[in-house]
């Protein structure tokens, strides 16, 4: 193991200048050298770009252009107010911003999305390391594009580890002193563009550059004292998780806990590398550590709330059995699209899938499934339980009549009206 250790700031950790002194605070007071710091875009950025990509695609350019200019007068403002805005940083900005004006009209939309939003984590890197620099002058950046290695698949693209291994360590491995990169986004060499590894996927960078550099740790920086029983701002009376597994934390990103993209802890289970979850704005409070533990430290019930769910009702169209070959069928079609179902239910003559209402991959999904009769539901919301008791267990069931439930030995999943 060498004695490298990243840290992951998130988009409300840059999101305004008292943000990026903080960050740079907690660079000087927690950093070990050789770090390495992956960011997502600014806070909201991202929703900005999608917006602007969708009033482009509608032939709404004044809608466009009023978007953008938006989010290009926030980061030169933000820059400029905290006396960074030197020629260099200018000009990195600029370039960026013309050049997602210039992606072709003509690339499908998956390939326009990560050529046009891969630009909020590319210009966050630039400000975050000027300032950086104010008081770190020796730090380096680096284009993460240059050494995360995708395959083609915009917007959920798939990272190829051997040769992103190689490659970080080919550019960091004798390396010293504190570099920042960018999360979110690779590069496909087949194709010779930029790629996105989905919504949130900048903590799974992070943990692919600690797995590829086999650092000490990886500390990810958070507006919330760390993994929580539950959302405080959707649950009462949460406690922290102090000691997580690898498996349970695994688990609870797969149900939906949105402090950690699902996707994270594999990389670091498998070379034994410590996740610290942490609180951005307190950073003496207690955190979470994820690791080889043994068991949950509490063990209390751990409650998710998903929103934004679909319910598809999934039948033959002569109301015969459904078989296992039109099963299969069926999910192929959403392994193909990249719809992930977080609830199913199959019956003799029916399936029913609770999933989230992704407004670009549902219609697809939609179309693929014509020769089968499908009925839909929307506006619901997905709550599980994991350790449920008694009291929680109650408290699920009060929430109304269930349109879809699943239950186990510790488990309760229950699909409701939002």
């Amino acid at each position: 193991m060498t004695n490298w250790s990243v840290f992951k700031f998130g988009g409300n950790s840059l999101k305004d200048i008292d943000s990026l002194k903080k960050a740079i605070e907690l660079v000087s007071d927690f950093g070990k050298d050789p770090l390495l710091i992956v960011v997502s875009a600014m806070a909201k950025t991202t929703n900005s770009l999608e917006a602007y990509l969708e009033a482009k695609i509608n032939g709404d350019e004044i809608l466009a252009k009023s978007i953008l200019d938006e989010v290009i007068n926030f980061h030169f403002q933000l820059s400029e107010s905290m006396g960074l805005l030197d020629q260099t940083l200018k000009l990195g900005l600029e370039g960026e911003w013309n050049r997602i004006q210039g992606v072709p009209s003509d690339f499908a939309y998956d390939k326009r999305y990560d050529a046009i939003v891969s630009a909020g984590e590319i210009v966050s890197s630039m400000i975050l390391h000027a300032a950086i620099q104010t008081k770190h002058p020796q730090s380096s950046w680096l284009d993460s594009r240059r050494v995360i290695s995708t395959n083609n698949n915009h917007r959920r693209a798939e990272i190829d580890l051997l040769t992103t291994e190689h490659n970080i360590q080919n550019d960091l491995k004798n390396e010293r002193g504190i570099w920042i990169t960018q999360g979110f986004i690779g590069y496909s060499i087949e194709n010779q563009d930029y790629t996105t590894l989905g919504r949130e996927g900048s903590d799974y960078s992070a943990a692919i550059f600690a797995y590829a550099l086999n650092a000490e740790e990886l500390t990810i920086w958070k507006d919330v004292p760390g993994l929580m029983s539950g959302d405080p701002k959707v649950f009462e009376n949460v406690r922290l998780l102090e000691e997580v597994p690898y498996e349970e934390a695994i688990e609870l990103a797969f149900f939906g806990a949105s402090v950690i993209h699902p996707k994270t802890v594999q990389p670091l289970k498998s070379r034994n590398i410590i996740l610290h979850v942490r609180s951005f704005l307190n950073n003496e409070s207690k955190a979470t550590k994820i690791g080889n533990f043994k068991k949950l430290k509490p063990v209390v019930p751990c409650l998710i709330k998903k929103s934004n769910q679909v319910m598809l009702s999934i039948r033959t169209k002569d109301l015969s059995f459904l078989s296992e070959g039109q099963l299969s069928e069926i999910y192929n079609i959403f392994s193909d699209i990249g719809l992930i179902v977080n609830l199913a239910q199959h019956g003799a003559a029916s399936a029913t899938f609770s999933v989230s209402n992704d407004h670009i991959i549902l219609p697809l999904v939609l179309l693929k499934l014509q020769e089968y009769k499908v009925e839909i539901e929307n506006n619901l919301v997905l709550y599980t339980v994991r350790y449920s008791d008694e009291v929680s267990r109650n408290w699920l069931y009060m929430k109304g009549k269930p349109k879809m439930e699943q239950r186990s030995l510790n488990i309760d999943r229950v699909l409701l009206s939002e």
